[in-house]
């Protein structure tokens, strides 16, 4: 599995022009659980956790298929240019980067969040993620 990067400034443009919630852009579909992970410039957190959370999405690829979507979601960020980041959490409500956010969709109340944590070991990452796969499968026949 490829981790799909969007920036920012081009989600929230897409956001902007529709009526959507940020979740409902992020988690279209029901039956899969989606792993956002927020990442930002100069965050060496963010740089240590991209070739774990690589690894981490063939091995979810091959445990799971297509019932995970990984995107990164990669603020724009200097010491003098701090706004990006700051809409950013105005968006999507986190403090600190990396932030990882599992969503997952139902049909009677839309998109919901699973699991929130700011730079989680992997192995917990996994075993949250393998848990909303479970979850989302489930809805998906309700």
């Amino acid at each position: 599995m490829t981790i799909a990067t969007v920036e920012f400034a081009d989600f929230e443009k897409k956001h902007l022009k529709t009526k959507k919630t940020p979740l409902d852009l992020l988690a279209p579909a029901l039956g899969k659980a989606y792993v956002i992970a927020i990442t930002r410039d100069g965050c060496p957190n963010c740089e240590e956790q991209k070739p774990k959370l690589d690894k981490l999405a063939i091995k979810l690829t091959q445990k799971h298929g297509d019932k995970v979507v990984v995107t990164r979601i990669h603020v724009k960020y200097t010491p003098e240019a701090k706004e990006e980041s700051l809409r950013a959490k105005d968006v999507f409500h986190h403090y600190f980067y990396p932030t990882n956010l599992i969503l997952v969709r139902s049909r009677d109340r839309g998109v919901f969040e699973l699991y929130r944590n700011a730079g989680p070991l992997m192995s917990e990452l996994e075993r949250n993620i393998d848990a909303a796969v479970e979850t989302a499968v489930m809805l998906a026949k309700d």
